[in-house]
Formats: structure tokens, C-alpha cells, sequence
């Protein structure tokens, strides 16, 4: 854990981000100072983090107490990432950058996980923990694709940092705090990068849709089954044979467990795409 510290330090920077909102008649905007913590992708200065510069008048990147100001290359609020480059020629002198690789199959529960986050004004610091289980939703909220369960605990400022396993190896970006059971949410080292290139090729992120609505069957002595609820008319589905009542058994190479996978095969799929659906 020192060693995978020592070695990636310098990849880790605070983000803070200053966004106004009308104020009462007759007095001046307010302006409020968000904070969190991002990470540096690239030797050109591309920084990932949170969704929270979104309205932000003013980005600036805090390495090593040296401020950097910053652009928006793109956000995407589904994910909760954004994308930054730092303005000018201006560069830490000494910094280096996280490497993220397509990891198609999610680290088990019970993998050890390394979080670096700059929480607010102290310097970066690690945290560890383990992943605790894959989520395709919290209470009623399905999130956009399955999720890492870490019992590493976010505070403030911490949300859209980088956790990595004791190899050093980048495995996903913590997407939200879960406070009530100190733990986060942490979206996988393949969404990572799904979002991220997407956010450089175009400033945004292009989801497919698939056009079809699914629900849970649960009959006696018989597996939860997952099937087709409803075809929206002129979609991508619609002419597609698959009909009300069918079973889904996989999307693509993703097997259909859950209505979280589902949503994890649309995540994963690009707009234009033909897709196979293995249907009973």
C-alpha cells in the first residue's frame, strides 16, 4: 500500500470550481466554492472528475498548492465525470498520470482497493478498504451501469477519486458516497474509460437505446426470470422480432441476471450498433 501511495501521489490534484446563482433583488450573485478531488490521465494535462463543475464560472486544479486554471473539455452528469485540461503551457513540474485500461471482468468481493483523494485542504492521502459486492442499484435508483460497493469511506471533497488494487492497478472512480453504510459507489475501470473517450473525442457521451422496457418475474419454485414489459413503437426493437413476455437470457456478451444488466448492456453498446439479444 505505501508503494502503490509513493508511486501515484503525484497523479492526484483537488478541483475546486466557483459557480454564482442570482442573489436577492438588488444585491449581487452569490457564489459558491465547490470542492473535490481529481486525477491527472495524461502527460498533456487531462484531469477526470466529478460532475462538479457543472455552471462553474471558474475551474482551477490544485497540485502540490500550486493552482492551475482549467477548461471543461466535456461533462457527463449520467456518470457523474468530467473531463478538464489544464489552460496554457502551464504544467506541474513534477507530476505523473494514471493509466486506465478496459478491465472487462469486475475484481470480486473481497479485493483489496486503494483510494487516493485529497479531502478537503489536506495533501493527498490513501485509504483502504475492500470491495464489498457489484451494485446495479441503490434503493429505488438504478444506476446507469453495475457499480464496485467499497467500504472505503467518502467524505467531503472526495467523490471522483481514483481507486486502484495493490498491484497499482487503476480499477475504477468513486461515484458517490454512501454515508449511512461508510462506503462508496464506484463506477469500474471500463466505464471510466467508456466516458472517457467519448469526452475527448466529442465533449459529451453518446448512449445507445435499446427501446424496450423490462420487468422482474418471480413464480414459486421457478428462477427469477427477467423479461420484455414493453416495445416502444418505432424503436430500435420494434422490428426487431422480440416480443412482450420474452425471457432475456444475455445483450451482446452481457448475461441478463437482473434489470440492472439490462442497463449495464446499454451503457456498454454504441448508437448505430447492431446488438444481439439471445432471447427464450
Amino acid at each position: 500500500m505505501v508503494e502503490v501511495f509513493a508511486r501515484n501521489e503525484s497523479a492526484i490534484v483537488r478541483i475546486k470550481a466557483t459557480v454564482e446563482t442570482k442573489g436577492d433583488p438588488g444585491k449581487p450573485p452569490k457564489r459558491t466554492l465547490r470542492v473535490g478531488t481529481g486525477f491527472f490521465v495524461s502527460q498533456e494535462g487531462h484531469v477526470l472528475t466529478s460532475d462538479l463543475v457543472k455552471g462553474a464560472r471558474l475551474v482551477w486544479v490544485e497540485h502540490r498548492q500550486v493552482y492551475y486554471l482549467a477548461e471543461v473539455v466535456g461533462r457527463d452528469p449520467v456518470s457523474n465525470i468530467a473531463l478538464l485540461k489544464l489552460k496554457g503551457k502551464g504544467r506541474p513540474t513534477e507530476f505523473s498520470f494514471l493509466r486506465i485500461d478496459d478491465v472487462p471482468v469486475l475484481p470480486p468481493p473481497g479485493t483489496f482497493v486503494v483510494g487516493l483523494s485529497a479531502a478537503l485542504e489536506f495533501p493527498p492521502s490513501p485509504s483502504l478498504g475492500i470491495i464489498q459486492g457489484h451494485e446495479s442499484s441503490f434503493g429505488n435508483r438504478m444506476f446507469p451501469t453495475r457499480m464496485l460497493r467499497t467500504s472505503v469511506s467518502v467524505g467531503p471533497g472526495e467523490v471522483g477519486a481514483p481507486m486502484l488494487d495493490l498491484d497499482g492497478r487503476f480499477i475504477g472512480m468513486v461515484f458517490a458516497s454512501l454515508p449511512d453504510l461508510r462506503s462508496s459507489c464506484v463506477l469500474p475501470a471500463s466505464a471510466v474509460l467508456r466516458v472517457r473517450d467519448d469526452l475527448l473525442l466529442s465533449g459529451k457521451v453518446s448512449y445507445a437505446w435499446f427501446g424496450l422496457t423490462v420487468a422482474t418475474q418471480i413464480n414459486v419454485e421457478v428462477p427469477k426470470r427477467i423479461v420484455v414489459d414493453n416495445i416502444v413503437e418505432g424503436s430500435p426493437s420494434s422490428g426487431s422480432g422480440i416480443r412482450k413476455g420474452d425471457q432475456l437470457l444475455k445483450i451482446g456478451g452481457h448475461p441478463v441476471e437482473n434489470r440492472g444488466d439490462v442497463a449495464n448492456a446499454a451503457f456498454f453498446a454504441r448508437p448505430g450498433q447492431f446488438v444481439n439479444f439471445l432471447v427464450e
